[in-house]
């Protein structure tokens, strides 16, 4: 073989191999990936998703830095809606909304929280499975939405008397960059 021709192969080569991480995206990431997002880099500590049933699921990946835990929706429809959540003390609610919620058939059609109101966009039952188990755990969700739908209120009823609530607001997948595995 010829010089040439050793250049030629050898160029021919690394140009058909594929990148392992620069193809990765939102939806691709793994526990223990790493992704930038608002000036931080978050480790994925959990990969989650609810299964509402009739192949309507939606992905969950916990973010941690060193100071702050988030979790990051995926919900696919005709195309992907991200929201952006932190986890909130269910009492930060008012008493008549927390009442309303535990107690009545009916959940309140808007709640007014920090200067917000939330309109009710869906309810809903759904088995929630962390990481890679099988083994589903029931969980119930009531999702608010502002009217521009730009920040989400979700109150989440686990078992006959546990509640959690979250608070997000909708991000685009463009606001997160440099995906990587953890080798």
């Amino acid at each position: 073989m010829g010089f040439k021709e050793f250049f030629t192969n050898r160029f021919k080569k690394t140009q058909t191999s594929p990148d392992p991480i620069s193809q990765l995206s939102l939806a691709e990431m793994k526990k223990g990936y790493f992704v930038d997002y608002d000036m931080k880099t978050w480790e994925i500590v959990s990969e989650n998703r609810y299964d509402f049933g009739s192949q309507d699921i939606v992905y969950e990946w916990q973010l941690a830095t060193h100071d702050e835990t988030v979790f990051l929706e995926r919900e696919v429809d005709d195309e992907d809606y991200w929201t952006l959540n932190t986890k909130l003390p269910f009492l930060k609610l008012d008493a008549d909304t927390r009442t309303a919620l535990t107690t009545s058939e009916t959940p309140p059609e808007t709640i007014k929280f920090q200067g917000e109101t939330y309109f009710l966009e869906e309810t809903g039952g759904a088995h929630f499975y962390k990481d890679s188990s099988t083994q589903g755990k029931e969980v119930f969700k009531w999702d608010y939405c502002t009217e521009d739908q730009s920040q989400w209120l979700t109150v989440e009823q686990w078992g006959e008397h546990e509640y959690e609530l979250s608070q997000g607001i909708k991000v685009e997948e463009y606001q997160f960059s440099n995906i990587l595995p953890n080798f």
